[in-house]
């Protein structure tokens, strides 16, 4: 007779926990448990509660498991790719759900009201993102491009390609915004550099770049207009 697989989970411990939940929601449940709750629609029939805590351990938290590199995901052992496919949609669900809501019709009259907009559209990324936000003659947004994406340490501010954008959509002004997933909201030189060149560019052709915004690992939010080293840029 062959031996029961020790992983097979055929002994109701399914059915006992999603009965739990609906009784008591979820309050009750550590992240493991939790997270061995959704593993059980990816990963069929077998014991899943050692790869939830082995997920947990490796990524350091329930929240960075759901953040997690869909590559990276695949690589833990027992993970497959349905199951970093799962997790890898939660945790943009996670991000959707959680962005700030701004309701984009309303005048930009202030720079608090450019950077909350920066931190509504770079929340929660993981990568270098910029932003374009393409102004009308009263200050409301007129289209949000995200011009390039990097790494986590670096994404290119492609003067060019902002520029045709703010042309095609015939702004009146602009604003370019990023984030800096593992730095500080300070200004490298790279930054700096690209935002006096795109000054440049946007002023040659009638309309203003009036500010550049970075969003730090920290969630500080930097305005390089509002600093005195670099405001003149902008005028």
């Amino acid at each position: 007779m062959k031996a029961k697989d020790k992983r097979t989970d055929n002994s109701g411990h399914r059915q006992r926990v999603k009965d739990a939940v609906k009784q008591n929601g979820f309050n009750h449940l550590t992240d493991e448990r939790f997270l061995e709750l959704i593993l059980f629609y990816s990963v069929p029939r077998v014991d899943v509660y050692d790869l939830a805590k082995n997920l947990v351990q490796e990524f350091g938290s329930l929240q960075n498991v759901f953040c997690a590199d869909f590559d990276r995901l695949c690589k833990v052992k027992g993970v497959g790719e349905n199951t970093a496919l799962m997790l890898s949609a939660m945790g943009e669900a996670l991000k959707r759900t959680s962005k700030p809501n701004i309701d984009k019709r309303v005048s930009l009259k202030s720079v608090d009201d450019l950077k909350a907009l920066a931190k509504s559209e770079l929340y929660g990324l993981n990568n270098e993102n910029v932003v374009l936000v393409c102004l009308d003659n009263a200050k409301r947004v007129k289209k949000i491009v995200h011009i390039s994406e990097g790494d986590k340490r670096e994404a290119l501010i492609d003067v060019r390609k902002a520029v045709q954008v703010a042309i095609d959509c015939e702004a009146s002004a602009a604003f370019i915004a990023h984030n800096h997933p593992e730095d500080s909201c300070e200004p490298s030189a790279n930054d700096v550099d690209s935002t006096r060149a795109l000054c440049v560019m946007f002023r040659k052709l009638g309309f203003l770049l009036v500010d550049h915004i970075i969003i730090g690992c920290d969630n500080e939010v930097y305005s390089m207009r509002s600093d005195p080293l670099f405001s003149q840029m902008f005028y």
